[in-house]
């Protein structure tokens, strides 16, 4: 049984939480939804997104986000008046038989926990992230980049071409999904400072939404985090090698190996010489 947890907290600024968090455990399917348009309009896109991609679970995920955009437009276009500017971004994860597919529009973002190590699995449709692809700047100035909260994708708006990653699983590894009130609080070593003090998803993500708000929480924080163990992963033939890639100790005897037959084939070299 897959183990998981999630908290969602609307901030220290803001009464409301636009934030959607939703999960599907039968079908593997888990979600962060961060609405905006002010107000109920925030509320109202997250939710139809939620809802949308809880209901479309047999679609492609891909596809079920497309739908979400479709679904969050056609509100916005029953009442103009009320829900102008109405949008969400989203960042899913659904795992298939021993490997997790990724999807995503906006900055909602999604990382993976690997042996003590924290990696970026989806890529921000963010006007700073297209500025780091395209120059030299650093994640420091990033960070504090007047229009580094300004997104170049929403689910309502425009044509929204989703971002995918594939993640070949392995024991022990965790899949984080967030919004940005996350992680524009906290950089990625603080996040993966908290994550390895944890025992447990239900530990890392209490901590982790304390600490964004123990920083300002300027934003709603949501955050879900998935734990990959051992019957989560598919019973084949590449299951032990899977399984020795995951320990910690694995790359050190692999190296202490390669050491020994190459000190092996010197001495019978030096033998025969």
């Amino acid at each position: 049984m897959v183990q998981f947890a999630s908290h969602s907290h609307a901030g220290r600024v803001h009464d409301d939480n636009e934030d959607s968090i939703g999960s599907d455990i039968s079908h593997g399917l888990w979600l962060v939804a961060d609405g905006m348009g002010g107000h109920a309009s925030g509320e109202v896109a997250s939710a139809i997104v939620r809802d949308t991609l809880l209901q479309q679970v047999d679609l492609p995920l891909t596809e079920a986000v497309l739908a979400a955009h479709r679904a969050v437009a056609e509100h916005a276009d029953s009442d103009a008046g009320r829900y102008r500017g109405m949008g969400s971004t989203v960042v899913a994860l659904a795992l298939h038989s021993g490997d997790a597919e990724v999807v995503w529009v906006g900055d909602s973002r999604a990382y993976l926990w690997r042996r003590d190590s924290l990696q970026r699995v989806s890529r921000d449709h963010s006007y700073v992230e297209l500025l780091r692809e395209s120059s030299a700047m650093t994640e420091a100035e990033v960070r504090v980049h007047p229009q580094r909260n300004l997104v170049t994708q929403t689910l309502g708006h425009g044509s929204p071409v989703p971002g995918s990653a594939h993640v070949e699983l392995r024991p022990r590894d965790w899949l984080m999904l967030c919004s940005d009130g996350l992680n524009d609080e906290l950089a990625d070593e603080e996040i993966a400072a908290l994550l390895r003090g944890s025992r447990a998803p239900a530990d890392a993500v209490i901590q982790l939404v304390d600490a964004a708000l123990a920083k300002g929480g300027r934003d709603n924080i949501s955050v879900v985090i998935v734990a990959v163990s051992n019957d989560d992963l598919p019973r084949h033939r590449h299951r032990f090698w899977q399984y020795l890639r995951g320990q910690v100790w694995f790359p050190a005897a692999l190296g202490g190996i390669g050491a020994l037959v190459l000190g092996t084939l010197i001495m019978l070299w030096f033998k025969s010489a």
